[in-house]
């Protein structure tokens, strides 16, 4: 089990990953084995399919920028209350998230975000143009 100083240096480098989101700085934060868990979508596992969905994702929300609330740690679980902010259909969006996130040799071994993903598809549906962008993200058309 991670030590303290340890978990809070995963909390820090989360912090700085999403304050100015870079691919490969993401993937530096997770275990080989990682599984990521999201409303709406399927299961992430592994490292290159997370490469792939935050890739897609950044393509799609180029200003995504997250900031961090609080954090609590408990044994090799943090969890995480942030906000996600970026732009959709030319107005700016909050998605405020909570992240359990499980530790494993220094990496994050699983992450389920909890979110209100009906409140997101609400402001997708009211804003058509960002319906081509969310469906090559999701890969309903070619990218």
């Amino acid at each position: 089990m991670p030590d303290t100083e340890t978990m809070r240096g995963v909390v820090q480098q989360f912090t700085r990953a999403w304050g100015h989101p870079r691919v490969d700085q993401f993937v530096e934060l997770l275990h080989p084995d990682v599984r990521l868990l999201q409303p709406v979508t399927k299961p992430i596992v592994g490292r290159e399919a997370a490469r792939e969905e935050f890739s897609r994702l950044l393509r799609w929300l180029p200003d995504l920028r997250g900031t961090i609330d609080q954090s609590a740690i408990d044994g090799d679980v943090a969890l995480i209350a942030w906000r996600l902010r970026f732009t959709l259909g030319r107005k700016a969006f909050e998605l405020r998230i909570v992240d359990r996130i499980v530790v494993a040799a220094g990496l994050i071994r699983e992450r389920e975000a909890y979110y209100d993903s009906l409140g997101l598809m609400l402001v997708l549906l009211r804003r058509p143009r960002t319906w081509p962008g969310y469906w090559r993200y999701r890969g309903y058309l070619p990218g």
